[in-house]
Formats: C-alpha cells, structure tokens, sequence
C-alpha cells in the first residue's frame, strides 16, 4: 500500500470511528475557522497543482489571495478545505506604474526624518486554470 493509499484509507477508518462514536468531539480542522489545508507549495508545477484542485473541489470556491500566498477555498461536504501556495508560484507580478512616498523614519542623528522613496504598483495577474470550475 502506497503512502497515499494509506493515509486516505486512515480518513475512512476515522470517519467511520466517528460515526460509530457519536460522543467524540469532531476534529477543529476541517470547520469554517480552521479548514483542512493542503499546501501545494512544494510540488513539482504548483500552478498546475493548485489548478487540479480548483478543477475536483465540487462547488462553489474563493480565491483569496494576500501578501504572500494564493489560497483556494472549498468545501467536500461539510468539510472545509483550503489549498494554498505563494503568491508568486501561481500568478505573475505585474508593475503597473511608479510613485513617490514621503514617510518618516527614525534616524539616529536626529530624531526622525523624512525619506521619499519611490514604490512599486503592483497587480497579480493568475491565469485562466486557476479560475476553473466555479472559483469566484
């Protein structure tokens, strides 16, 4: 038996122990504040990992990226699921343009100054697989 085999065939065996125990308290991953997550980080193609994802989840999903990662959510049942990788692997950094920003600063020699620093605009451009299969 593969590693994989094994470990879904564990997620039977305590489905199945949760059903025969009504008494035992339901695992808090998994739920609408703690979904069961997948980090498709580490594979080979995370774009396209990320995008099989999106394609099996039955449903509705929401793509809810932030500064670091892309996170995909769904639902198998009642089960919550969130499969996620950085930002980076999955969509492309597009500079969109340029402006200055004055701000202050701490400065040893004086107590602050101000620094004008000029800062990057940025939109994340994801490509069509990962909005497949009903992602919002």
């Amino acid at each position: 038996m593969t590693g994989r085999e094994e470990y879904t065939a564990g997620l039977r065996a305590l489905a199945d122990l949760l059903d025969a125990n009504p008494e035992l308290r339901l695992p808090w991953t998994g739920t609408e504040d703690t979904a069961v997550q997948v980090c498709v980080a580490g594979a080979d193609d995370p774009q396209r990992a990320l995008a099989a994802w999106a394609a099996a989840l039955p449903g509705l999903k929401s793509k809810e990226p932030d500064e670091t990662f892309f996170n995909l959510r769904g639902q198998v049942g009642a089960v919550h699921v969130e499969v996620f990788a950085y930002r980076s692997q999955v969509c492309r950094r597009v500079v969109t343009g340029t402006r200055e920003v004055t701000k202050t600063v701490m400065d040893p020699a004086a107590p602050t100054v101000e620094v004008t620093e000029t800062v990057e605009d940025v939109e994340w451009v994801c490509d069509e697989p990962l909005l497949a299969g009903g992602v919002s």
